[in-house]
């Protein structure tokens, strides 16, 4: 017999860290655009 409620479990805490890891990969992509724009900046006011 199939346990639906450990299915259910397992199912959301699957789901729960795809989107843990995807929300948490946005913002590593977002503060390296951050700090490439500003290093990018800054090189171009020293020329």
């Amino acid at each position: 017999m199939i346990d639906w409620g450990l299915v259910a479990k397992v199912a959301g805490a699957g789901f729960g860290v795809t989107i843990l890891v995807l929300t948490l990969l946005a913002i590593i992509v977002w503060l390296v655009s951050l700090v490439t724009r500003e290093s990018e900046s800054q090189g171009e006011e020293k020329k």
